[in-house]
């Protein structure tokens, strides 16, 4: 049950940050902003965080990770106070800037902290892994439905307001709690230690790390279009804003639950049939979305989109995590990666939702991420990996 409540903190962090990027791109969308300033507010997140994380991945040890745990969700709540008190529009992009220093700092801390909690258990990196994806998305799925409701239902007019200070809130728990729940398991792992174990020995296996970077390419690039266009599509099809925040959160509750799902699967992320499966539920999705005309055929998009995106992000982190030696680096690798298509792929796509229309954003990530799951299918199976 301890190891449990760490994996609250990260659904903390990303509650936080999917409420200041939701309420960024929505400000933004209402003040007549076009789709690529809209657009560009994820990349500024996206730069800060692909290089901070660059650093965090050196820096990061288990001794320190702790520390910079609880230091990333004190700067959270400041950027939270700074959005709240220095509201202007233009000062947006300062604060989102910020948020990518957090984040980059909380994240590979935690995931370091996290392979050394539960080295040594059944299905060590496995668990860790699914547990970890479900944890950061379902964070990602409250913030959005949070926002929706506070701003669209209880206070329309000063609701983003309430939901920065929540973030205060939530930044002082992370803070305060993470030190006592550290104790807690770092007490639990000296009582545990002579239980026998059936941890998973991946030692015969690839090493794969490159295959998650791949993959992560479409994902994350097909997962930076949605989360950054979608409020804009949403205000040109007059889809309210309850209903907006309740489809982004339904793709990261699909993707949490799909993570969850795979707590137990041991070797689903050598196969290729079930990487096959994943992809084509992310080629689906993103097709509903460029197509998508009316309010449930995106509710089902979402559904879909998130089973492609929890089983592609437990794909990445495991392959990194399961490296004996060079997870720090494999895993500042990962999140570069995530910052970099975070940089480019929403001022791409808002530049083709100017020129043409948002649909063909959407359009131009499904063949990108159908190309990909076509290269990866191919080199699994010249490495007989098995199916």
């Amino acid at each position: 049950m301890k190891r449990f409540l760490v994996y609250l903190f990260p659904t903390m962090m990303d509650i936080m940050l999917s409420t200041v990027m939701f309420v960024v791109a929505v400000r933004f969308s209402e003040s007549g902003a076009s789709a690529l300033t809209v657009a560009s507010t994820g990349a500024v997140w996206a730069v800060v965080y692909s290089v901070c994380s660059q650093i965090a991945g050196r820096v990061v040890t288990p001794r320190n990770a702790a520390g910079l745990l609880c230091a990333s969700s004190v700067l959270a709540g400041v950027v939270a106070l700074g959005l709240i008190l220095f509201p202007a529009l233009n000062l947006q992009f300062l604060w989102v800037g910020m948020m990518g220093l957090v984040t980059s700092f909380f994240f590979i801390p935690f995931m370091i902290f996290m392979k050394d909690m539960e080295s040594g258990r059944g299905l060590g990196t496995a668990r860790a892994t699914a547990l970890y994806t479900f944890s950061w998305s379902m964070g990602m799925a409250t913030g959005p439905f949070i926002v929706g409701f506070i701003w669209g239902k209880l206070a329309p007019e000063s609701g983003w307001v309430y939901c920065y200070l929540l973030n205060i809130v939530l930044s002082l728990i992370i803070a305060f709690g993470i030190w006592p729940i550290k104790r807690m398991v770092a007490n639990a792992k000296v009582k545990e230690v002579s239980l026998p174990r059936n941890e998973c020995d991946y030692s015969a296996m690839p090493d794969l790390a490159w295959m998650g970077w791949l993959a992560a390419i479409g994902c994350f690039i097909a997962m930076a279009v949605m989360r950054t266009l979608f409020p804009y599509h949403a205000s040109l099809l007059d889809i309210p804003k309850v209903h907006q925040g309740n489809i982004l959160a339904l793709a990261c509750f699909s993707q949490a639950f799909t993570a969850l799902f795979l707590i137990k699967s041991r070797y689903w992320m050598y196969r290729t049939i079930p990487v096959a499966i994943f992809g084509l539920c992310g080629v689906a999705g993103m097709l509903l979305f460029s197509f998508g005309s009316v309010t449930y055929m995106f509710y089902i998009g979402a559904l879909i989109f998130g089973i492609y995106t929890g089983a592609f992000s437990c794909y990445l982190v495991f392959h990194s995590l399961v490296h004996p030696e060079k997870s720090a680096k494999y895993l500042s690798i990962n999140e570069t990666i995530v910052g970099l298509t975070g940089m480019f792929s929403p001022v791409i796509a808002g530049v083709i939702a100017n020129s043409v229309n948002v649909g063909m954003s959407y359009l131009a990530c499904a063949v990108l991420v159908m190309s990909i799951v076509i290269v990866k299918i191919v080199i699994m199976c010249r490495m007989r990996l098995v199916n």
